[in-house]
């Protein structure tokens, strides 16, 4: 009778633990595409996907969808086709030929270290797999599970080191069966995690467009007190330039808010509406800082993916007079690129 008894059991554990019957686990992937990403970005850039799985419990025989009601799931996550290292992913890569950016998939919206996607068994996350049970009730049907992946694309010297070009770039990196797969497996109690799993590729792309870009930042132009105007009064701003590196820009000065044009800028009082004439260049007491026409000259230069710094140089010439008070203008400065 133990022998009869023994027999069974191990009958029943089959039973609850084999794959052998239709019982299946599915997966619809999204892909992770960044928005357009500045070469130049001062901060880290997000996005987001969700992917769906679907688990069917079907009525093969009397067992099935009652003694099996768990399934467990396992997503696990390799280094991807962008990775320079297949091993290595605590930081991932994107990449377009040999330029290269980094990036890496969390399982929340902490973005910590500890939430990188992983899971891939040889890699250094190998640990950060997503783990969870889908538990079924009532006989067969089907269950759905929705699980979201946030994407976090550093804006480190990777990035600002891009030479985007002109006609901008797209940095991506594929998964699949080498990469990315989802293990499942059907059991009583779910306590077999995925021990003996079926396996279903999990094919996406995670993408990013980087864009040519340029920022401009100058300071104001403060002249000192002056009582008379008999003699030239001089003062200097800063001007900052960031662009994409390798990118071709050139920065111009507008005639400002009172001026005739740029190489006749005034400013003015607005209580009396007297103005004052000036000057602003690039150089001390150098040629009037404009759009390069009539005279003037227009600043030209080549990114480097960092900021540059230069000097604005204003000048008030010898002039008349006006009424004591204070004198303004307004001047846009433009970097085409």
């Amino acid at each position: 009778m133990a022998r009869l008894l023994s027999s069974a059991l191990l009958l029943l554990l089959m039973l609850c633990g084999g794959q052998a019957r239709a019982d299946s686990c599915g997966i619809t992937p999204a892909n992770v595409v960044f928005p357009s990403v500045s070469s130049i970005s001062p901060g880290p850039v997000y996005a987001s996907s969700t992917f769906k799985i679907t688990c069917t419990w079907t009525a093969t025989d009397v067992l099935t969808g009652l003694l099996t009601p768990n399934a467990t799931i396992c997503l696990n996550l390799g280094a991807g086709s962008g990775n320079a290292s297949t091993t290595a992913t605590t930081s991932r890569q994107l990449s377009s030929g040999s330029l290269r950016v980094n990036y890496n998939l969390y399982t929340d919206a902490t973005y910590a270290p500890a939430k990188i996607w992983g899971g891939w068994t040889g890699t250094t996350t190998s640990g950060n797999g997503i783990v969870f049970t889908m538990t079924k009730s009532g006989g067969p049907g089907s269950l759905d599970r929705f699980v979201t992946i946030y994407g976090k694309l550093e804006a480190d010297s990777t990035l600002s080191s891009l030479s985007v070009g002109p006609d901008n770039l797209n940095l991506a990196s594929n998964f699949g069966a080498g990469s990315a797969v989802m293990n499942y497996q059907f059991a009583l109690l779910g306590l077999l995690g995925c021990l003996v799993p079926q396996t279903v590729a999990i094919p996406f792309t995670v993408s990013a467009p980087v864009i040519n870009d340029c920022n401009i930042n100058i300071g104001n132009l403060a002249f000192p007190q002056s009582r008379l105007l008999t003699a030239a009064v001089r003062t200097t701003s800063s001007l900052s330039v960031t662009c994409s590196k390798d990118t071709a820009y050139r920065i111009t000065l507008g005639a400002g808010t009172y001026g005739a044009s740029t190489t006749a800028r005034r400013m003015r009082n607005t209580g009396t509406a007297e103005t004052v004439d000036y000057m602003v260049s690039s150089g001390l007491d150098g040629a009037s800082w404009g759009d390069g026409t009539g005279g003037t000259v227009a600043v030209t230069g080549t990114g480097t993916g960092v900021a540059q710094a230069m000097t604005v140089y204003g000048m008030v010439p010898a002039q008349n007079t006006p009424s004591p008070g204070d004198y303004k203008d307004t001047v846009t400065a433009t970097v085409s690129f």
